[in-house]
């Protein structure tokens, strides 16, 4: 109750729906009311389908320029690899442009010029497991006397152990991470693959109905977010007939959140996901 109401407080004298920590979507955060201390948010699609991508699309968008921060745990994508990802999406740069700067020296200035992310802290210990990440935050919170990096992201929690046990189910994983977000009083967030058969995915409109079908189920999880890019399973057009290329429909499902579906859009050359109204320009 003590940390409760200075947040509600503060979310009423900014006059703002939101009372965690903001995504930086409008309406996502119309859904959600943001991030929640003590939550487990489990980010699900597909390999390859952007989970890495929209999570850097949140921390640039509501971090950025705030004084919260996050511990980023990897265990498939290094440091080097996160970071490229990172300044390709906080300057909109492709990723491509951004490998061969050695020969462009105006995007190097530009890179030296604007990118001024320090807010998170990339760990991409091999074999990770959930003690090492209670360890971690653990000795942070005897130094700080609590966890000075507001967010905790985990990417991907498929390969991640306790202790070393590598057969623990997903149901077992997120109980003992939602352990944690309770611990810490910190929202995890959970990057999870999927594997719904590319059969079940016809056209659009069949398509929409299956994700919306796949509802949180877990006990342990708080939000569900689903990333759903048509054109991943081949579908060109939305049911009206436009085209769905460039496009990501964000389905949101949870036990304390309004269910609902945002679109956004998507750039794969940056790995930057936007709101509708908002034009990207690339630095090529």
């Amino acid at each position: 109750m003590q940390r409760l109401i200075p947040c509600l407080e503060q979310a009423y004298e900014n006059q703002s729906w939101v009372s965690g920590i903001k995504t930086g979507f409008k309406e996502l955060d119309m859904f959600s009311a943001g991030w929640q201390q003590s939550e487990l948010i489990v980010i699900a699609a597909p390999p390859k389908m952007g989970k890495t991508a929209f999570a850097l699309s949140v921390l640039n968008n509501s971090m950025l320029d705030s004084e919260l921060g996050a511990h980023w745990f990897s265990t498939n994508l290094s440091k080097l690899q996160l970071t490229k990802m990172l300044i390709c999406n906080n300057l909109n740069v492709a990723l491509h442009a951004l490998l061969r700067s050695n020969s462009d020296l105006s995007l190097i200035k530009e890179i030296s010029d604007n990118f001024r992310f320090t807010g998170v802290a990339f760990n991409d210990s091999p074999f990770l497991t959930i003690n090492d990440i209670d360890k971690i935050l653990s000795d942070e919170y005897e130094a700080y006397g609590k966890i000075t990096d507001n967010v905790v992201i985990i990417d991907n929690v498929n390969q991640l152990n306790y202790l070393d046990n590598s057969n623990l189910e997903l149901t077992d994983k997120f109980y003992q991470l939602k352990a944690l977000a309770r611990k810490y009083e910190i929202p995890i967030i959970c990057l999870l693959d999927t594997d719904i058969p590319k059969s079940y995915f016809e056209d659009y409109e069949t398509s929409l109905r299956v994700m919306e079908q796949n509802k949180v189920r877990d006990s342990s999880i708080d939000t569900l977010i689903q990333i759903f890019r048509p054109e991943y399973y081949g579908i060109t057009e939305f049911e009206d007939g436009k085209s769905c290329l460039g496009f990501a429909d964000i389905i949101v499902s949870g036990r304390a959140v309004k269910y609902g579906t945002v679109r956004l859009k998507y750039d794969q050359q940056s790995f930057k996901f936007s709101e509708m109204d908002v034009t990207l320009k690339h630095c090529e």
